[in-house]
């Protein structure tokens, strides 16, 4: 049960739900990144106790997990594919990784540059490309 346009909306739920997790920020603008594996494991421990056929996250390596700063993309995704060599329940519950990418790195104020985003800053294909590559090798 929950809200939903101010309706009370009741379910029987999606048994093969996942989650995103984005991070948060607080209301002083700080983030509060949710990758880590302590809070991966913590996502586990409540999908456990909610009887989900498939628990699934998948981590969003923007957003407020990288403080809105699209270089740490790479961080964020290397980090979480060492976690998943290091902790088999980890490796279990990761079932993607989402990276912020356009065809140019950045972003825009204004549709000038061809393939550069007008709004979340991107990392440019060609250092997506990489990275898609380096992950492939280490899984």
């Amino acid at each position: 049960t929950f809200g939903f346009c101010g309706w009370q909306v009741k379910t029987t739920g999606n048994p093969l739900a996942h989650c995103v997790l984005r991070g948060a920020a607080d209301g002083r603008g700080n983030f509060i990144p949710n990758y880590s594996m302590k809070d991966v494991l913590g996502v586990l421990e409540e999908y456990k106790k909610s009887g989900l056929l498939n628990p699934a996250v998948i981590i969003d390596c923007n957003h407020a997990n990288s403080g809105k700063n699209y270089l740490k993309q790479a961080d964020i995704c290397r980090e979480t594919v060492e976690n998943r060599a290091k902790n088999a329940d980890f490796k279990k519950i990761v079932k993607g990784l989402m990276i912020e990418s356009f065809l140019e790195e950045g972003n825009q104020s204004s549709n000038a540059v061809y393939g550069k985003s007008v709004t979340d800053p991107c990392l440019g294909w060609e250092d997506t490309k990489r990275l898609i590559l380096e992950t492939a090798e280490r899984i």
